[in-house]
């Protein structure tokens, strides 16, 4: 019986990128049973390894909350199969040859987790919210700037990045921003580091206050700004 106190991991936008998932909870050395694994969205899409991504993190007890990527595959599963577009099409097929139980799985995910001391969520919080719950959809899986009143969400030439307009009384870990690559401050904790584009996969322990990385083994998809 181990003696260590349970620690949490809290992994960036995985995007398919299975190989590099299991290595970081190998050099982790997670322990399933007293450790908790989190995600902040985008297991899915891009990337090669979809269903095994979701598959491991199914086997270690991973809690996620709902990325834009998430979303858009859900959406494609409700439209008829002759109206899918090419990308509609691979998002579906990365979940074969258990789709529905993919697609089960990932519309009881939440728009955010809240621990006692953070909160975890995709993009980010919504400045005009008084409460986690009146949050929209649109916000959680998309927002990266706050423009004053949620029209628009990435305008970052023009308009301040949305962790600059709250204040959420507790540490918030999201993802969703791979251009801008890791945000590491006191309130807010950035992991998307684009491994599928090549870059690094990167996790947030809280109870170590410490980042852990590894490195993508190749770029998978070309870095867009999406």
């Amino acid at each position: 019986m181990t003696s260590k106190k349970p620690r949490r991991l809290i992994v960036g936008d995985i995007h398919g990128c299975a190989d590099e998932l299991a290595e970081l909870l190998f050099r982790f050395k997670f322990m399933p049973g007293h450790d908790s694994l989190f995600t902040v969205g985008d297991v899915v899409g891009k990337g090669p390894k979809t269903r095994e991504a979701l598959e491991l993190l199914r086997q270690f007890g991973a809690r996620s909350v709902l990325g834009n990527h998430e979303h858009h595959c859900l959406t494609a599963a409700a439209i008829p199969a002759a109206k899918r577009t090419e990308r509609q099409k691979q998002y579906l097929a990365s979940l074969e040859p258990d789709q529905k139980k993919w697609l089960d799985h990932i519309a009881a995910w939440p728009l955010y987790i809240e621990e006692p001391d953070l909160i975890i969520v995709h993009a980010g919080l919504d400045p005009a919210a008084s409460r986690l719950s009146d949050m929209r959809r649109e916000i959680t899986t998309t927002i990266r700037t706050w423009d004053g009143e949620g029209k628009y969400l990435n305008r970052p030439d023009r308009d301040p990045p949305w962790f600059e307009c709250v204040d959420p009384g507790k540490t918030v870990i999201f993802g969703h921003w791979a251009v801008r690559g890791l945000v590491d401050l006191p309130r807010f904790k950035g992991l998307d580091t684009g491994c599928v584009y090549g870059r690094e996969l990167t996790a947030w322990c809280p109870e170590e206050k410490k980042f852990h990385h590894v490195a993508a083994r190749r770029e998978y998809a070309p870095l867009v700004k999406d």
